[in-house]
């Protein structure tokens, strides 16, 4: 199967559960923190493309909800 590079929250519970899932379809599962990657603007295009800056936020996040961060 593949070898997945999964950037995770540590702690998050659902991300806990994707990678048991990938793990489980017979994946090799690689986990990073998503938060202490050294994310650049080239380095983000290279997942994100040609897509507006705005589509690269989880609207779910606390931050974007509460208003604290407007992607737009």
């Amino acid at each position: 199967m593949a070898r997945i590079v999964f950037y995770e929250k540590p702690g998050c519970g659902n991300n806990t559960k994707q990678k048991a899932l990938l793990a489980a379809a017979g994946h090799e599962v690689v986990a990073r923190n998503l938060l202490a990657e050294p994310w650049t603007h080239e380095r983000l295009l290279e997942f994100f493309g040609k897509r507006p800056v705005a589509d690269w936020f989880n609207r779910a996040a606390p931050r974007v909800k509460d208003g604290e961060i407007v992607p737009e």
